[in-house]
This record gives C-alpha cells, sequence and structure tokens, in this order.
C-alpha cells in the first residue's frame, strides 16, 4: 500500500494525504516540463499521463494520440482538455466520453469520477440533510485503494480539492451562515 493510503481517513479527507502534492497514482515520469501553456487559452496547464487521456478520449480517437507528452487545460473557458507538447494534437471536450468538471458546471457532471459523486448528487444529499458524505466516503476508498484517479479523473488525480470546493460552494448556497 502507497504511504499516502495509509494515514488517517480525516488527513485524506482534507486532502492532505500526497506527499509533496502528488498523487499515489501519477507514476509517468518523463522528461518534459511540468507545466506548459495551453496554445488556445494561454492558461499554465499540468502535465497528464498517457493511460489518462486513453482512457478518456473517445474508443475511435485513440489511435489519435501521439508519442510527446500532455498536459491538462482547466481554464473552463478553453474547449481544449488536453494538448501535446510538440503542438500536433489535441483533444477538445467533443473529443472526451465524460464531461470534464472544470469546463462544465452542469448538476450531472462528475466531481469523483471513481465513486459517481456528481454535482447535483452532492447539492441534494446537502439540501436535503444539511451536509454532505461524499468527502468522508471517497477517503474511506482511497484508504481502501479502491480509486482509478489516474484512468477516470480527466485531471488525473485525485479529485478531493476539486470535492472538497464543491462541497463548499454547494454549503454557501443552500445553507445559511452562522
Amino acid at each position: 500500500m502507497h504511504e499516502c493510503c495509509t494515514v488517517s481517513v480525516e488527513k485524506i479527507m482534507a486532502d492532505d494525504h500526497k506527499p509533496d502534492g502528488t498523487c499515489c497514482l501519477v507514476t509517468e515520469e518523463t522528461d518534459a516540463p511540468l507545466r506548459a501553456i495551453c496554445p488556445r487559452s494561454g492558461t499554465g496547464s499540468i502535465k497528464i499521463q498517457h493511460r489518462t487521456i486513453e482512457h478518456m478520449v473517445k474508443p475511435e480517437l485513440v489511435e489519435q494520440i501521439v508519442d510527446s507528452q500532455y498536459y491538462y487545460c482547466a481554464n473552463a473557458d478553453c474547449e481544449v482538455v488536453y494538448f501535446s507538447q510538440t503542438g500536433t494534437s489535441e483533444f477538445t471536450t467533443e473529443d472526451l466520453r465524460l464531461k470534464v468538471f472544470a469546463k462544465d458546471q452542469g448538476k450531472d457532471v462528475y466531481v469523483c469520477y471513481c465513486f459517481d459523486w456528481t454535482r447535483g448528487r452532492i447539492e441534494e444529499e446537502i439540501r436535503e440533510t444539511g451536509v454532505s458524505t461524499a468527502s468522508r466516503d471517497v477517503a474511506e476508498k482511497v484508504r481502501a485503494k479502491l480509486c482509478e484517479c489516474d484512468i477516470k479523473n480527466p485531471k488525473g488525480v485525485c479529485c478531493l480539492g476539486d470535492l472538497n470546493s464543491t462541497i463548499r460552494e454547494i454549503k454557501e448556497k443552500y445553507l445559511p451562515a452562522g
């Protein structure tokens, strides 16, 4: 078991379980820079593994993946999700099998792709109970090594940062301050 999966559920829930800020699932290493600029939006973008792209793009597009480092653009206003370091290849939201959390604000969009937590599911739980069990649910499953963030999340890493932010935003929207 990787060391980040052996910490307490509370530490995982807080998204404080990744050594040096890296996800324990990210194992592919290349000499390419960790960040690159999206050619369409000019946004700083993070390095992504080939296996993430291979699982995310529509099956008929897998053959279009080139042998180059790819990057993930999280800019909500940019349709590009992945682009190659060489500038010869890119994949947009239309090229992916799933909607991308950072680029689609819909309630049916996954926040946690491994365990089926959508914005709508989180919102419904908060509206009905005043709390969300999503972080604890995901943290317990991460600790049990049941996640596959590297291939199920378009970002290629753990969702807990996005999940916790989403829970806070929804709580602020539906629950009175105090």
